[in-house]
């Protein structure tokens, strides 16, 4: 059951906005859509009833239970006022069994975030953002018993967070820029709270595309229920990003 722990809370892995900076001519809409990856490992506490687990995943541990995943964010911007929509989804499987070998089987997990805010420049180099990111993650457990006893269990967990922060560009030349980004969020309305920061580097490699590197950290502090329905998620997860941004 441990590693179930570790497997079905996988789906709030990657929550990731990538950070980039769009310079839109004076009353007229930038476009851009970059797809992404994000090299993210995880540590932290899950709990799922009276099932507790220490998770302590690497990339390659995330990577080896990975069936499908597609990861991508648009932006547009016009003048100071900007929206960047970040949208994930994941499909994740993995075989189990318990320690004792009675049971045997598969847990599958899809997981879906998505993430909408809305941005104002104070300056070409800061931008102060507010927003909303949802989570869902859904389970499906399936267990066969040495006499054949077979076990199925669904389930689901979803909550929304506000989100409020700051992004600040330098541009270096025509060529580079750096990003740096933090928010905070939850409240108390879906997580306790969460915050992560972002530190990013972007190379134009044309004048409509993009190549953006970055360092992302995330903490996130999540639980709701009581009792068998009790469910805990707080958990720190990091690691490098990198994405192609297209601009039209």
């Amino acid at each position: 059951m441990r590693s179930f722990c570790k497997t079905a809370l996988l789906g709030t892995v990657l929550l990731a906005t990538t950070p980039w900076h769009a310079h839109a001519a004076e009353g007229e809409w930038q476009h851009e859509i970059a797809p992404y990856i994000w090299g993210s490992g995880m540590n932290g506490t899950a709990r799922a009833g009276d099932v507790e687990g220490d998770v302590d995943m690497s990339f390659g541990d995330i990577v080896s239970s990975l069936e499908f995943a597609l990861m991508g964010a648009y932006r547009a911007q016009r003048d100071q006022f900007s929206v960047t929509v970040d949208a994930i989804y994941m499909a994740l499987s993995e075989d189990v069994k318990d320690p004792g070998d009675q049971f045997k089987g598969e847990v599958d997990v899809d997981q879906t975030a998505l993430e909408v805010d809305a941005g104002w420049d104070l300056s070409d180099r800061l931008t102060l953002f507010g927003g909303l990111r949802y989570i869902d993650l859904a389970t499906d457990i399936r267990l066969k018993g040495t006499d054949d006893t077979r076990l199925r269990d669904e389930g689901s967990e979803s909550w929304i967070d506000p989100v409020v922060g700051a992004r600040y560009t330098h541009t270096f030349n025509a060529k580079w820029s750096a990003t740096l980004r933090g928010d905070i969020g939850g409240f108390g309305v879906g997580s306790q709270f969460a915050w992560q920061g972002i530190a990013a580097l972007r190379w134009q490699v044309q004048p409509n595309i993009g190549i953006v590197g970055a360092y992302r950290y995330i903490d996130i502090d999540y639980s709701t229920g009581k009792g068998s329905s009790y469910f805990l998620y707080d958990m720190a997860i990091s690691g490098p990003a990198l994405g192609v941004a297209f601009s039209f």
